[in-house]
């Protein structure tokens, strides 16, 4: 008995000695599924990043026609089973044009993970300015940014992206700012986070309420410290779990919500290539080749359920009251 109570007080000494990310990195180590879902997430990132060189290490490009791979007479249906897939193209060719299905997925997701990283970055950057000024300095400064905020919540982001997105779009080529897809993808980038700000905010303002009640932040005041100091050494430090919690758990949605407008027109066109762009040309040919449909989809639910998979692990790690 004595020996067990021995091994439970070492045990407690050395969870006690752990730092908070130490913790925290335990707990995600694991859990299984959030490791092999973090490592998937990296090779898709790296995949995306780096497709010019797979690209020429399997020795195809997202805008090269491989005719020969088409059948005339069965009006330029792939040759071979599911698509056309071979050693020399993994994933297939489209029917009637014949450009490589792996390629243009690789590149595809390049514009989607792009957008989606910085529209998660400003929309962090935004919110977390704005959710601790409201939080920390509280009266009239915390009832102006929450009306505002209010104000954007009552807007359908969704339909004023779709309604307002072509118009800005000839705005800023008027202004020189950007031209074709460039402009495009800059809108796009603009509305999201322009949208996407209030919901980050408003759950930062409510901890740093919290956080500003507490027993440092009253000694630091007492001090003379400004709010400067305050706000960046005592509150910051205690936000950035939030932080990272959020930017894996919103990751995912910018990058399907780029699919879902570049698939409405909102976003890039050709020549350029994106998920979005993927999808409606493999839609229009499903009755012919549905394999092209299914592996385009398919590796895009691939990424989103990863980073899912991964921002749900990643907030159980964090969280201090999750059982492990």
């Amino acid at each position: 008995m004595a020996d067990a109570t021995q091994v439970v007080e070492e045990k407690s000494a050395d969870f006690a000695q752990r730092t908070p990310k130490q913790i925290a990195w335990n707990r995600f180590k694991r859990n299984r599924t959030g490791v092999v879902a973090g490592i998937i997430s990296i090779f898709f990132v790296v995949a995306a990043y780096g497709a010019p060189i797979i690209a020429r290490i399997f020795k195809v490009g997202p805008y090269e026609l491989y005719l020969e791979q088409l059948d005339p007479a069965r009006a330029n249906f792939p040759i071979g089973s599911f698509g056309g897939i071979s050693w020399a193209h993994p994933f297939g060719v489209t029917p009637e044009d014949g450009r490589d299905i792996f390629a243009n997925v690789l590149f595809g997701s390049r514009i989607s993970f792009t957008v989606a990283i910085i529209t998660t970055v400003s929309s962090i950057g935004i919110g977390m300015l704005l959710g601790i000024t409201a939080g920390y300095f509280r009266g009239k400064v915390d009832a102006a940014i929450g009306r505002y905020s209010d104000f954007l919540f009552a807007f359908p982001s969704f339909f004023m992206i779709v309604a307002l997105s072509i118009p800005a779009v000839e705005r800023i080529q008027k202004l020189g700012i950007a031209q074709g897809n460039n402009a495009r993808l800059l809108v796009l980038i603009i509305f999201l986070v322009f949208f996407g700000w209030p919901g980050f905010a408003r759950l930062i303002r409510s901890q740093a309420l919290s956080l500003r009640e507490r027993d440092f932040v009253m000694a630091a005041q007492a001090q003379g410290a400004s709010n400067f100091r305050i706000i960046t050494k005592e509150l910051l430090p205690n936000l950035w779990s939030t932080a990272i919690i959020f930017v894996s758990l919103a990751l995912p949605g910018y990058l399907a919500a780029e699919a879902v407008f570049a698939y409405l027109g909102i976003g890039v066109q050709p020549p350029a290539i994106s998920f979005g762009l993927l999808l409606d040309d493999a839609r229009s040919k499903w009755s012919s080749d549905p394999a092209y449909l299914l592996i385009t989809s398919g590796y895009l639910i691939a990424i989103v359920l990863s980073l899912n998979l991964l921002g749900d692990a990643i907030r159980d790690a964090i969280d201090p009251k999750a059982d492990r």
